[in-house]
């Protein structure tokens, strides 16, 4: 499902497809869409992917985290 970059995070955060995040790990594979659970920063939604980087947005601020790029 891909959204709209100007969502908010209480939007984001009360999906329903949020409550099944995948538990980050840089050696993973994750596409726009995906929910993820990142130990330090909890919650996170990916608004972008760009080669072996995510552009994550989480409560506090957007972070760019690496991922393993699948072909």
């Amino acid at each position: 499902m891909k959204r709209n970059q100007n969502i908010s995070w209480p939007e984001l955060a009360a999906d329903k497809c949020s409550s099944h995040p995948f538990n980050y790990v840089s050696h993973k594979s994750f596409y726009v869409g995906d929910y993820i659970h990142h130990k330090s920063f909890g919650l996170g939604y990916i608004q972008n992917s760009f080669g072996n980087k995510i552009e994550v947005i989480f409560e506090d601020k957007v972070r760019t985290l690496k991922h393993m790029v699948m072909f």
